[in-house]
């Protein structure tokens, strides 16, 4: 039996990854390649690596799945992923998609009966959700070894330059043309973050938690740069979620899961794992982690539940998400900003907001609540 034939739809941003993965399984042999197609032609590179492949590049997306791919990864703005992954699946694709699925349960809803109906699966880019550490940290937490898990949290300091907010006309954005975009940083750059923690807490598909939240910004967009975010669920440990894209010195994200007889700390980004038990010293662990385009190959002839990420399982996120459009965002005051031209490029910083972060996830937190009181409220 040949090998299925995969459709890319965007190849800038994230896009890019996914095409040096598909270049990876096409050269392994387990994909084809069909075509991909994005708003902007490709290079002379790029389009010399297409022709390489045996694809085309397409000027649109309807001519793309004319082709009849067996997969379509959409890498495209969130916005623009219902009718997307809607129409692929009608064309009788299997579909991964980029995170956040969407920002809206209705858009969910939509993209999880056409993924039924067309009796195809969708996995969701929640690349972390494919990390052999959180297999880990699960079983930790269902043998008991932490004890009872009192609460679930999660920091993120980044540093984004003044060209983040200008790459895209929906950046920034909470709406763009009438249509729902959630470009926050607890909606997109830190998804995983958000998403992690839902999973680790064992949140069902059916299940939306209590939210609460306070966000702010340093820049004149519609969205946070910075957040906090506690999520309680009945029969759940709490989870809390403070992050930033205003950090005076960037520090690599964590998921922290707390319980009466230890802790562990989860670097998502590089599936490193900290485990801390009984008053032992603590004890670091590297993981690998499975490929999500990989792990669809593998499900396609299998259930849903095969999949590591699949897009019912996102549900609560995408609540999550729909609820955070809908609450205000408060400026932070001019003195405690601060402005830097560096490596990274011009950009916002907050003072002191990285222990700020790292306060209201380890005391589980808003920002107001903390003692001291944060002075950039």
């Amino acid at each position: 039996m040949s090998p299925p034939r995969v459709a890319l739809a965007g190849t800038g941003g994230y896009g890019a990854v996914h095409f040096d993965n598909i270049e990876r399984l096409v050269g392994a042999g387990r994909l084809r390649f069909a075509g991909c197609t994005d708003l902007r032609p490709p290079g002379p590179d790029m389009a010399r690596r297409i022709a390489t492949l045996g694809g085309s590049f397409a000027e649109d997306y309807d001519t793309l799945l004319k082709a009849e791919p067996d997969i379509v990864v959409v890498a495209t703005p969130p916005h623009l992923h219902r009718g997307m992954v809607c129409a692929a699946h009608a064309a009788g694709a299997h579909v991964l998609v980029e995170k956040p699925p969407t920002v809206r349960l209705a858009d969910l809803d939509a993209m999880t009966a056409a993924a039924s109906a067309a009796d195809r699966l969708c996995q969701v880019g929640f690349q972390s959700l494919g990390s052999e550490a959180l297999v880990r940290l699960r079983k930790l937490m269902d043998d008991g070894e932490l004890g009872e898990v009192t609460h679930i949290g999660a920091t993120g300091c980044w540093a984004r330059s003044d060209s983040y907010y200008t790459r895209a006309p929906w950046a920034g954005r909470r709406r763009l043309d009438g249509v729902e975009v959630g470009d926050g940083a607890l909606s997109n750059p830190f998804a995983h973050a958000v998403m992690n923690c839902l999973a680790l807490s064992g949140v069902g598909a059916s299940e939306l938690p209590y939210a609460e939240a306070e966000l702010y910004r340093t820049r004149p967009i519609e969205v946070e740069d910075t957040g906090c975010l506690r999520l309680t669920t009945p029969g759940r440990p709490p989870i809390t979620i403070a992050v930033t894209l205003c950090a005076e010195t960037p520090r690599p994200p964590y998921v922290l899961v707390r319980g009466d007889r230890g802790s562990a700390r989860w670097w998502y980004q590089t599936d490193r794992l900290e485990i801390a038990t009984n008053g032992r010293p603590a004890v670091t662990t590297e993981h690998t982690r499975v490929d999500l385009l990989d792990d669809l190959l593998q499900a396609i002839d299998g259930p849903e539940a095969d999949l590591r990420s699949p897009l019912r399982s996102t549900r609560p996120f995408v609540g999550v998400v729909e609820w955070l459009a809908g609450r205000p965002v408060r400026t932070v005051a001019i003195g405690a900003r601060r402005r830097h031209d560096d490596e990274l490029g011009p950009r916002n910083s907050i003072v002191g907001v990285e222990e700020d972060i790292e306060r209201a996830v380890a005391q589980s937190r808003l920002f107001s609540e903390l003692r001291p009181r944060p002075g950039w409220l």
